[in-house]
């Protein structure tokens, strides 16, 4: 995997700048967290539906990967191996390109259309969704870019530990997500020891309850489904061997991890002082790394 991905960046400028711009706000999302979800608070703008704002910022995604793949795939390539459909290899097997564009509009239908139905959400802002509207746009086309012109490649053994990584990483965070969403929906709790409080902060105007998780990777960890996304998508750069899924996959640890972070303070002050009580040991996003 790693002189693939290496030849790839010398090949992808494009890939290599978005890496550098996941790079550069990484330092600054540890001291500004994205105002959705426990951390929305007032002055970020008019307030959408979270649901409807949610399934808006997601759904550019995959439609900027399939466009990418089709306008820049190389159908005039003397040397093309693949089939009569492009996307296939000469004996009628799929294409690894095939495999991953599969697998990434799998993700994004249970993010933009499985996730906001299953599940209330709190209100998100105009300024965020036009932002993560933004880094899909950018994300999908230079992920399906650099994937178009690897068409004709055939998806075999050396592509499969990736795609186990990756299943791996989608199993931890639909069953964490899961367990979130049926925590909400408990009207006495199911938080450790049911300790619940009542939050006092408005969020456009409203409060609501919160319960600290418990079970599972919530024993080891504050986000174990963000742990979940970050293995998902190192799965899919590994599978893939692109220098785009590589600056992704860092993309997402340089989100993820402030935010866990951010969460881990939210549950210790909420929480962590309740009676005395300490906060238990668990780090933010990565079981046993100290600094996590």
């Amino acid at each position: 995997v790693a002189p693939r991905v290496m030849s790839a960046v010398t090949q992808s400028p494009a890939a290599s700048a978005w890496a550098a711009a996941g790079l550069a706000a990484f330092p600054f999302l540890f001291f500004v967290s994205a105002p959705y979800g426990k951390l929305a608070r007032d002055g970020w703008g008019a307030p959408v539906d979270g649901r409807l704002g949610w399934f808006l910022q997601e759904l550019p995604s995959p439609l900027a990967l399939v466009r990418a793949l089709t306008v820049h795939r190389d159908d005039d390539d003397p040397s093309s191996s693949c089939g009569a459909r492009r996307w296939t290899t000469d004996d009628g097997a799929p294409s690894m390109a095939l495999v991953a564009a599969a697998l990434w509009c799998a993700h994004y239908a249970n993010r933009a259309v499985r996730y906001p139905l299953t599940r209330r959400m709190s209100p998100t802002t105009i300024p965020v969704v036009l932002s993560a509207v933004a880094f899909n746009v950018v994300n999908g086309t230079v992920c399906g870019s650099e994937l178009a012109r690897r068409g004709c490649e055939a998806f075999g053994a050396r592509n499969v530990p990736g795609l186990a990584l990756m299943l791996l990483g989608v199993v931890i965070n639909v069953t964490a997500d899961e367990h979130l969403r049926a925590l909400r929906t408990k009207k006495d709790g199911g938080g450790e020891g049911r300790r619940r409080e009542r939050r006092d902060e408005p969020r456009h105007g409203k409060s609501g309850e919160h319960a600290m998780p418990a079970g599972g990777l919530f024993d080891r960890c504050v986000c174990p489904h963000y742990l979940g996304e970050l293995l998902e998508w190192c799965g899919f750069a590994a599978m893939t061997g692109t220098a785009a899924a590589c600056a992704f996959a860092f993309w997402t640890f340089a989100n993820l991890f402030p935010r866990a972070s951010a969460y881990r303070e939210w549950y210790r002050i909420r929480f962590g002082a309740e009676n005395g009580s300490r906060l238990p040991p668990r780090r933010a996003m990565i079981p046993s790394i100290a600094s996590s």
